[in-house]
Formats: C-alpha cells, sequence, structure tokens
C-alpha cells in the first residue's frame, strides 16, 4: 500500500438549480488527464450534501488527490497550471455552476486501509476543530481512537489540514454503502463516554460529520 504523506481537496459547493447537472463533468474531469506529461495522480471526487447546512448552494463536490510527497504535489500544482486547453475549458464551465471553490492541503497522519467486502461506494467524513493549542491533544485523541478500532474494521485516513482553517482534524473512513457508514459511526459513538474520550472531546471547538456517495476513485 503506498505511504501516502499529503492529500489535497478541492471543495466545490454547486448552485441550487444546476447542482446535479454538473455530476458528469466532474467526473470527465476527474478522468482527464490533466498535461502531457501522462502523470497519475491518485485519488476520488464525492457528492453530498453541504456539512454545514448555512449555505444557499446544491451538492457539494469534493476531489480528492493523493501525494507521496511534497515534490509529487509540487509536480501537480505545475501540471494544473499547464493543463490541456480542453481541460481547461471543463473546468471553467464547472466552475461557472458553483458558488464556491476552495483548495484544501492536509498532511496525513495515518494512512487509510479499505477492508470492506465489496467495492466502496460512500465515504465518512468527521472533521474535528480542536480549541486554539491544543491540536495535538485531538490528534493524540483521535490517533488512539484510531489504534482502538478492530482488526476487521476499515482504518480512516487521519489528516491535519494545512491550509485554511487553524486545527482542523479530518477523520475519512470509506464505506460499501450507508448502512455500513451508519453501524461504523454507531460503533464508534459507543467509545464516546469513556474518560479518554471525554478529555479528548474537552479540546474539541466544533465538529461535524457528513457521508457522500463516491462517484469517481482511481484508488
Amino acid at each position: 500500500m503506498p505511504d501516502y504523506k499529503y492529500v489535497t481537496n478541492l471543495i466545490r459547493v454547486s448552485s441550487a438549480p444546476k447542482g446535479m447537472s454538473i455530476i458528469p463533468d466532474v467526473i470527465k474531469e476527474f478522468n482527464t488527464q490533466i498535461d502531457s506529461s501522462k502523470q497519475v495522480y491518485p485519488g476520488l471526487v464525492t457528492v453530498g450534501p453541504h456539512p454545514t447546512n448555512n449555505s444557499n448552494g446544491g451538492p457539494v463536490f469534493t476531489t480528492s488527490r493523493l501525494f507521496e510527497s511534497l515534490e509529487e504535489l509540487e509536480d501537480y500544482n505545475q501540471a494544473q497550471r499547464n493543463q490541456q486547453p480542453e481541460r481547461q475549458e471543463l473546468v471553467d464551465s464547472i466552475h461557472e455552476r458553483c458558488i464556491s471553490i476552495n483548495l484544501r492541503m492536509a498532511k496525513i497522519l495515518i494512512n487509510g486501509e479499505y477492508k470492506g467486502n465489496g467495492k466502496p461506494g460512500v465515504l465518512s467524513r468527521m472533521i474535528f476543530k480542536a480549541k486554539i493549542g491544543k491540536i495535538d491533544e485531538v490528534i493524540r485523541f483521535l490517533t488512539s481512537f484510531v489504534d482502538s478500532l478492530p482488526s476487521e474494521a476499515s482504518i480512516p485516513q487521519l489528516s491535519e489540514v494545512r491550509t485554511g482553517p487553524y486545527g482542523v482534524i479530518r477523520i475519512v473512513t470509506p464505506y460499501e454503502n450507508i448502512v455500513e457508514a451508519e453501524l461504523g459511526y454507531d460503533r464508534s459513538r459507543a467509545t464516546w463516554e469513556s474518560p479518554e474520550s471525554q478529555k479528548g472531546q474537552e479540546a474539541v471547538e466544533e465538529g461535524f460529520r457528513t457521508v457522500s456517495n463516491i462517484l469517481a476513485s482511481s484508488l
């Protein structure tokens, strides 16, 4: 399994009337070669609801790319700047139907590993915002949670967001379907009342969870 070090997330909130019309184009963009180098950058693209429900937009599209080094990430950024004109036109067309576009880079602390029976169909994202000065405490708490999972469970990807709001930690877990995602959530909730969990939660300012459908993947 590749030892990924960084992940980028391109988060696009679609405009409400045209949200679903973007799906074919987002999939096409994801599968289209970026530039003439033919370099492949593994990742996936999802669609799901807005996590905080404070937007007037439609579905949220997230394109994630994984990198084994900062040098590889820089190569990807350069490829984006030199992307083929046809792909740039497609990107522009997608962005015309969005109300917000944000790019976030995160450092991977624990690499994920899917252990489900079937092909993963949904992605659960749990986002935590640490209180000022408490980010390391939250990382220790969430690392301990991941380490405590049974051996047969999928290992979530744990990452620290390095661009955008400070103190954001993400746990991302693939599941076969929404039924399995809910079972996984129930299993995690069962640990929340332990003294260790309660201590970790005291360092969290806020958090939210989303479950999104996987539209395409090259992982």
